[in-house]
């Protein structure tokens, strides 16, 4: 691509020549969305750095690219009229707090490439203390989100059954975005980890491991506030429902994306309900919220607990998800990760009859066993 285009020594391409310098970029965007989700699931260190073609330009328009021209005149013209960012230009715009227009298709590249800035800040020795690297990445979110009012305008038809009523690569871009969020805060490569050896109790188990991780701050209440736009979108349109359409209307994000959140929020909720320092009015607001989700049928009939519940419905939701095989894998830790947490629960409960105490905050005998 790059050949070709230094080729023509500043001459605008042809139609036919954009259309396939076009896909030759839009390939390219696609393998480096892939290989992202790769690092997302599976703590893998990236495979394709932002500096191999910070000066591409972005994905154009849907409309740009399936348009079809006559006569080279016309798309002369239509190619002077259109401003199509690169890469690097739209990077450092996000970085510096200035919003930028883009195509949908650059939306979930630029979430993609602020998600594998945070990955390579987590990893890094000095990410507690290096506070200015992680407000430019808070800056980059909320100029990220601002820049969707500009999103270039898309024509797309969308099913009445679908769960948003927009372009859905913005749908995919925000489930991005929401996730993170969350890892700015919480960093689970724990359970990403566990994940590459797809065996569903050891998954679990990191999970429910990572309890000490989930703090309860004002910080965490915005967190939570995103894993609750996450799991409303599937409550209100029924847990069933999503599990049984899914495949259709949703992408591979949702569910890869949902795995941090719902882990923090059953996590999150446990505390609340088991802490000995009493919830503040602000997570019982975000708690009561959570709750008038579910019907009464839903909650768990063994615990009567929303963090158990949570995992347990989640879980059921994506393990009925075949199109993707790592859905199984998590529906069935999350379930196994709701057991624990109800077991926890239980061994509390002996655990205070006996006057005992664990000290240690290992996990006890009975949350093993529900394992």
């Amino acid at each position: 691509l790059k050949l070709r285009t230094d080729s023509r020594e500043g001459r605008l391409a042809t139609h036919e020549e954009w259309i396939e310098d076009e896909g030759c970029r839009r390939t390219y965007f696609a393998v480096y969305i892939f290989f992202g989700l790769l690092t997302m699931t599976y703590n893998h260190t990236p495979a394709i750095s932002f500096n191999e073609f910070d000066s591409l330009d972005l994905p154009s328009s849907e409309s740009l690219w399936s348009m079809e021209l006559t006569d080279e005149d016309s798309w002369r013209e239509l190619q002077s009229a259109s401003q199509i960012l690169t890469f690097r230009q739209a990077h450092d715009a996000l970085f510096s707090g200035n919003s930028a227009r883009y195509s949908a298709f650059g939306t979930r590249v630029m979430i993609n490439a602020i998600l594998m800035e945070v990955w390579y800040h987590k990893r890094s020795p000095d990410a507690l203390q290096d506070v200015v690297t992680e407000y430019k990445l808070r800056l980059a979110l909320e100029t990220w989100e601002s820049s969707l009012d500009q999103c270039e305008p898309e024509t797309v038809v969308v099913q009445l059954s679908a769960p948003h009523k927009g372009h859905p690569l913005i749908f995919n871009a925000m489930a991005m975005y929401r996730n993170c969020q969350a890892r700015l805060l919480v960093d689970l490569k724990t359970v990403q980890e566990a994940l590459r050896y797809h065996d569903s109790y050891e998954v679990a188990a990191a999970m429910t491991n990572a309890r000490d991780k989930v703090k309860r701050s004002q910080e965490m209440l915005k967190v939570i506030q995103f894993c609750f736009d996450c799991i409303e979108v599937a409550a209100l349109q029924g847990i069933r429902w999503v599990a049984r359409t899914s495949a259709t209307n949703w992408s591979i994000e949702h569910p890869l994306c949902g795995l941090d959140l719902m882990i923090i929020l059953s996590l999150w909720l446990w505390r609340v309900e088991h802490d000995d320092e009493p919830a503040s009015d602000e997570e019982k607001s975000m708690y009561q919220k959570l709750r008038n989700l579910f019907d009464e049928d839903s909650m768990d009939p063994f615990s009567q607990k929303l963090s158990s519940t949570v995992a347990r419905l989640w879980g059921s939701m994506i393990d009925e998800v075949v199109v993707w095989g790592i859905t199984k894998l998590m529906g069935e830790s999350f379930k196994l990760h709701s057991q624990a947490l109800a077991g926890y629960e239980d061994s509390l409960v002996v655990e205070g009859a006996n006057g005992l105490q664990n000290t240690a905050g290992v996990p006890l005998v009975a949350e093993v066993a529900a394992y």
